[in-house]
């Protein structure tokens, strides 16, 4: 027995409460970077929905949980207020929208499918799939943001330090949100037929290809320097004390840079399958749902990397889990 739980389109929502507008909620707008398509349908069988349903309920908790106690340690930690938790910091905002509102949305259009968009509900819906693509591109503007900074660290330690100040790293965030607010404008302006919803997706298609490949560089670049660098830090910070100086300073920076590394790679790996369809001119179907599932999980994936990665972050956690569980008993 086949449900047919249409997810860019429902025929039965079609009908003459649809306040005369036949154009539904497009949600290949869910994955953040997919492909614009016009009220298409595809079935997905039972046991799809309850797998769907199923991983979509544990990335939602799941993530939430992570990306919460993520913000929860960096705020009530000193130590941490640094360049790069300030950019974990947002990056965990990023993703706690994802697994708030743009996950549960997922479940509730798989369960009941889409409605209008002239209607309560979905304007509702609407404004949560702008919000899931905002949180999507300042995933990747700050993942690439923090690539460059580990990077410009690695290579000038110095001159970043006097360079990076607190109030430039502020107005790079700014930016970064900023532009997440502009980019999904054109989803909701744009008619969704026509001449311009082609240049529109021939556009969107062209500028998720350079963000992925920009993405996967700029994780690349950080990953050789890390390298290159363990082999002449010693060289860099020759006056600047003892060997075991020389060390720490070593394994700290070759450690920060390694997690984000590896939160790039993640991200990239996440993300590919999408980044793959989107170059490619096909309605969208099954392999676009699972593709935009799988690029969305990165959102709940992300703490669990800087918990494994971070002792400081582990440790902190420590603390504020027993200080919370001291206040309840």
């Amino acid at each position: 027995m086949e449900f047919n739980s249409t997810i860019l389109g429902n025929h039965h929502s079609l009908g003459n409460n649809d306040c005369g507008n036949k154009d539904l909620i497009n949600t290949s707008s869910l994955d953040g970077l997919s492909n614009t398509t016009l009220c298409q349908d595809f079935s997905l069988t039972t046991t799809d929905i309850v797998v769907a349903v199923s991983l979509c309920s544990i990335l939602a908790i799941g993530g939430s949980l992570g990306n919460g106690l993520v913000l929860l340690v960096i705020s009530r930690t000193t130590n941490l207020n640094n360049n790069c938790s300030v950019f974990i910091q947002n990056l965990a905002i990023a993703d706690l929208l994802v697994t708030v509102v743009t996950i549960p949305l997922i479940i509730s259009v798989i369960t009941k499918g889409f409605v209008p968009i002239c209607s309560w509900n979905g304007s509702l819906m609407l404004g949560a799939i702008v919000l899931g693509r905002c949180s999507a591109t300042a995933s990747l503007l700050i993942l690439s943001s923090m690539s460059l900074d580990r990077y410009w660290a690695i290579c000038h330690p110095i001159h970043h330090k006097v360079k990076m100040t607190s109030s430039k790293l502020r107005a790079v965030l700014v930016l970064i949100w900023l532009a997440s607010l502009v980019v999904p404008i054109p989803e909701v302006v744009v008619p969704r037929q026509g001449r311009w919803s082609v240049v529109l997706k021939r556009v969107k298609n062209f500028g998720v290809a350079c963000c992925y490949i920009a993405i996967v560089s700029s994780g690349i670049a950080i990953f050789v320097k890390v390298g290159c660098a363990s082999l002449k830090i010693d060289d860099l910070h020759i006056n600047v004390g003892g060997r075991q100086m020389h060390a720490e300073i070593r394994e700290r920076n070759k450690k920060v840079a390694k997690t984000i590394a590896l939160v790039v790679f993640v991200f990239s790996l996440c993300w590919l399958p999408v980044a793959i369809i989107s170059t490619r001119y096909i309605e969208y179907n099954e392999l676009h749902f699972w593709s935009a599932l799988l690029g969305l999980a990165n959102s709940a994936l992300n703490p669990c990397i800087y918990f494994y990665r971070q002792k400081s972050y582990r440790h902190e956690l420590k603390v504020a889990l027993v200080a919370f569980f001291s206040v309840s008993s």
